[in-house]
């Protein structure tokens, strides 16, 4: 360690790694300032150094005055600089006797325009000494108080950037660095120019990590300095549109854009018709793009840090009120909808359902038109009439085929038309029954509708329900996590950080997929985990589209040995119960048990169907009872055969422990506390069976030790005393083995010479390291 003695006496320690640091940005600082005087604009105008003094922050002053100096006092091109030093004095001047009103000397208008006076007033001497005319007079200004504007920016955003720079800071970075570049245009190599190799190079690196946006600025910008500096504008046009180009491209990979600028820079170039500019535009090209590719991957990071743009930090303090308020309006009007198709659908059914009358009237109309006898059948005893045609159409209804044999031989004796009637009665009835199922079918049409309605606004009041109990929002822990995020290249489109009302955090990340992503968990809950000084588990990740999402939750106290084996009936490759298990984004282990009617393929199309709509309504965020809703009205709409399912879950709190079990037609849950075993049994229905279902629940307080059986219908065949003997004499082995253990076990007893699928799940908290 050093010692440093301030003014005020005070002894202050700094590390070699400090000095180190400390040094190398000021002589960073001070070739930047040499190399921003090299920045020629006209053959003779060189304002930019003026600009990054005005701009530079007041520590790195000195060492960028000195390179500034010492690049005026050197001649460049054609220029007469000694008019820039006297300007440079004047705002060093300034900012000097001003240091002490920090807002005002960093406020970028008041840089800007001490710039533009400065180089105003050396302009008009040279001027009125006819070195320079009216019209260079005004464009040094103007350059001069725009690159003041876009370097205080700079180094004001650089100073605060954290989790990345706003889209305005990130154009005012890449233009600084593009005139930067504009001074390095003079060092060239038999015409290939270094300020252009490293202008493809920063295309390249902007638009990788700054997307679509920092890209095209980046062309642009180099493009802009390009123009200024004599460059072919067809040259120039052709780098803005590769910055475009390999910003589109960049979720593509780094060979797409490198591809995507070769082609830009090789159009812009050959419209010249100059072979010589078409080759060393190439060269030059091609030299950037291999300097890019070669970027080393700490060097990536940090590159990342800088060109890409804010996450949005998801901060619902004001909006939260106004969400839940709409959600629950949004839920209120389904509702009402829900209310409005079932009573419109009532009425409906009074007014469209077939009425079995028209169905003998037709049949008068059919058989007995023109009858002579109708008199006696249809006038004078019509009851005895309709009687006998009732009793053809039952005959009908059973599949006669001679349905007229039904009759009445007291009709048979006095019809004429007895076949005839009993035709129409078969062609009306068989309307008639095709009526009755088409609005039977509509019927329950209507009733899922319903279902699903009902089933939504359920889901959007759960919505409402969970924004309401979430008590707070950590901008200051979101923002810091996705910074931290960046040193494992990983760049956060969007972050949030919640804290329920148990005071447990739970990180949030939206972020695009490309080629060169690598999420390592354990590197992700480890960083995560020292930057908001809380202990975290691994984080769950899961794709959308293009769209990754992280999410992390607070170490809990729990963790469960999960075990599931199954034993298909009659041998078959086909199991007809299924089952999921996971963590959800509210710090639960919830396991999700089916099992679909029978066994085979149809039983496993509805036992998937069954837990993996449940499995993934709950990791969405959605209740129980709304998800076993939108399940049940699903498998009822899904075949006109019967379809259905039991459903049987257990949620386990790991912060808790308290273990919640949801039953619809399920088999017994075995739960062993403290050594003892108890069951929860279900008296409700399956899925698929009947509109109004819903679940038989419990709750019970769990801690390490406990074990949790979950278990199909297959494998309580002979009852579940002996299950719970055994979950009791459970000693030192792992949820899988015991799982297997259960499951032989029930085959071995089964018998009441009935076939059925067994599954088990498994289920020991342990508590967590």
């Amino acid at each position: 360690m050093k010692d440093i003695v301030k003014i005020s006496n005070k002894i202050e320690n700094y590390s070699a790694k400090e000095l180190f640091f400390a040094g190398a940005t000021h002589f960073f600082s001070f070739l930047t300032g040499f190399i921003s005087t090299r920045a020629i604009v006209l053959d003779k105008l060189l304002p930019f150094g003026l600009s990054f003094i005005a701009g530079c922050s007041l520590p790195l002053t000195p060492s960028a005055a000195l390179g500034i100096f010492i690049g005026y006092f050197i001649p460049s091109g054609n220029t007469n600089a000694f008019r820039y030093i006297a300007a440079l004095f004047a705002i060093l001047a300034i900012k000097l006797l001003l240091s002490s009103y920090q807002k005002l000397v960093s406020n970028p208008f008041f840089i800007t325009f001490i710039a533009f006076i400065s180089n105003i007033l050396t302009s008009a001497v040279a001027l009125k000494s006819a070195k320079i005319n009216f019209l260079d007079f005004a464009v040094d200004g103007l350059l001069c108080a725009a690159g003041a504007y876009f370097t205080a920016i700079s180094f004001k955003a650089l100073q605060k950037q954290t989790t990345g720079l706003s889209a305005d800071e990130l154009s005012a970075l890449l233009i600084v660095i593009s005139l930067l570049l504009m001074g390095l245009n003079g060092f060239e190599l038999n015409g290939v120019s270094l300020g252009r190799i490293l202008g493809i190079l920063l295309i390249l690196t902007a638009s990788k990590y700054g997307g679509i946006i920092s890209g095209a600025v980046g062309g642009i910008a180099v493009a802009l300095t390009l123009s200024l500096s004599g460059v072919s504008g067809s040259i120039g046009i052709s780098f803005a549109f590769a910055g475009l180009m390999a910003g589109i491209f960049s979720s593509l990979g780094k060979y797409a854009q490198i591809i995507s600028v070769l082609i830009f820079a090789f159009l812009g170039s050959v419209s010249s018709a100059d072979l010589t500019l078409v080759s060393r535009t190439l060269i030059e090209a091609s030299l950037g793009s291999a300097l890019f590719l070669t970027l080393p991957r700490k060097a990536g990071i940090y590159l990342g840090k800088l060109f890409s743009s804010t996450p949005h930090l998801i901060v619902p303090t004001g909006l939260k009120k106004s969400l839940t308020m709409r959600l629950e309006l949004a839920s209120n009007a389904l509702s009402d909808v829900s209310e409005t198709v079932e009573q419109v659908s009532r009425e409906l059914s009074k007014i469209n359902s077939p009425d079995f009358s028209s169905v003998i009237t037709a049949i008068e109309q059919d058989a007995c038109a023109g009858c002579k006898l109708r008199v006696h059948c249809w006038e004078s005893r019509r009851d005895d009439t309709i009687g006998a045609i009732l009793e053809i159409t039952k005959a009908i209804k059973q599949g006669d085929i001679s349905p007229e044999s039904a009759a009445p031989k007291e009709f048979k004796g006095r019809c004429l038309r007895t076949s005839k009637i009993a035709n129409a009665a078969y062609r009306r009835y068989s309307d008639y029954a095709s009526s009755i199922a088409a609005e039977s079918r509509i019927d329950e049409v209507r009733s899922v509708v319903s279902d699903q309605f009902d089933g939504i606004s359920s889901m959007l009041y759960d919505l409402s329900l969970e924004f309401k109990n979430d008590e707070q929002f950590d901008i200051t822990a979101a923002e810091n996590a996705a910074a931290a995020l960046k040193n494992l290249d990983i760049r956060v489109e969007e972050a949030s950080s919640r804290i329920d009302k148990f005071g447990r955090m739970t990180l949030e990340f939206k972020l695009k997929k490309t080629p060169e992503l690598i999420i390592n968990k354990l590197q992700v809950m480890k960083m995560l985990s020292v930057v908001c000084e809380r202990d975290f588990d691994a984080p769950t990740i899961s794709q959308v589209g293009n769209d990754i999402f992280i999410v992390i939750n607070e170490h809990a106290c729990l963790t469960v040995d999960i075990g599931a084996e199954q034993i298909c009936a009659s041998g078959s490759n086909m199991c007809g119960d299924a089952y999921k298990y996971f963590v959800d984004s509210r710090g639960h282990f919830v396991m999700v048990l089916s099992d679909g009617m029978g066994t085979g393929g149809r039983a496993a199309v509805d036992g998937a169907m069954a837990s993996g709509l449940m499995a993934r309504l709950i990791k969405a965020g959605f209740g129980y009872d709304c998800s076993l809703r939108i399940l049940n009205s699903s498998m009822l709409f899904k075949s006109t055969d019967e379809s259905l399912a039991t459903v049987d879950i257990a949620s386990i709190d790991l912060y808790t422990g308290t273990t919640e079990l949801y039953k619809a037609g399920a088999a017994p849950t075995i739960i062993r506390r403290s050594g003892k075993t108890g069951k929860a049994e279900s008296t409700s229905l399956p899925a698929g069976i009947l509109r109004d279902i819903g679940f038989d629940k419990a709750s019970i307080k769990c801690k390490a030790g406990d074990i949790v059986v979950m278990m199909s219908d297959g494998a309580t065949g002979s009852g579940t005393d002996w299950l719970r003997a055994e979950i009791e004499a459970w000693q030192d082995g792992s949820a899988q083995e015991l799982a297997e253990r259960l499951c032989e076990c029930a085959k071995r007893r089964r018998n009441d010479n009935h076939e059925d699928d067994i599954t088990v799940l498994t289920a020991i908290l342990n508590k967590a390291v």
